[in-house]
């Protein structure tokens, strides 16, 4: 479908007002966002933030999502690269688990205190992560099936074998323990693991 002018540059208004969001929360935190300041940046009123953005927890959502698109990506190329799907998952992972670790935005969020203003953006990626695991399970399970179509798994199976996976790698990037390598190997090795178990029962 082709966008019309007027969606076209309504589309860079909101990256550009994402974008300032994005660099004040980068500078100063999280707590330090608000429309005014947003809408300051850019030269609008706080009325368009709001028409464009909605309230500040949307912003929130529309940050961590914009981001998350970034990591989706490095999942789609690696996949793609790997010779078998255990190998490919320890791609996939490592890939996002280093671009975790070099995201000023997730490291800003990770590193919020805990006052309420703070904690908005960090919610997002843990209490409120639904959204969040929900679009990086299909991106992931889409993934496995272009390029691994024989996986011994029904797909039932599949989905929780998906969704174990997104959410251990969203547990190493809110609270790291291991470097990328050694974290993306242990989520491989569990994969690796339930999939030697299911051939020999099969």
């Amino acid at each position: 479908m082709t966008l019309t002018y007027r969606e076209s540059q309504q589309g860079l208004l909101r990256e550009r007002l994402l974008d300032a969001a994005q660099a004040i929360t980068e500078a100063s935190g999280w707590s330090t966002v608000t429309m005014a300041k947003i809408a300051s940046t850019i030269g609008v009123s706080r009325q368009t933030v709001h028409n464009e953005l909605g309230t500040r927890h949307d912003v929130a959502l529309a940050l961590a999502m914009r981001e998350l698109g970034r990591f989706l990506d490095v999942v789609r190329v690696r996949m793609a690269d790997a010779d078998d799907l255990v190998d490919g998952i320890r791609n996939a992972c490592a890939g996002v688990l280093e671009l975790g670790r070099d995201s000023i935005l997730i490291r800003t969020i990770v590193g919020s205190v805990g006052s309420g203003n703070d904690a908005d953006l960090l919610t997002i990626l843990t209490t409120e992560s639904g959204e969040i695991v929900e679009t990086a399970g299909v991106v992931v399970k889409q993934s496995v099936l272009d390029h691994f179509g024989d996986v011994p798994l029904t797909d039932a199976e599949l989905d929780v074998a998906v969704e174990s996976i997104v959410r251990l790698v969203l547990s190493h990037i809110t609270r790291p323990s291991k470097d990328p390598a050694q974290a993306a190997g242990d989520i491989a090795w569990i994969i690796e693991l339930a999939l030697t178990g299911k051939r020999a029962t099969s």
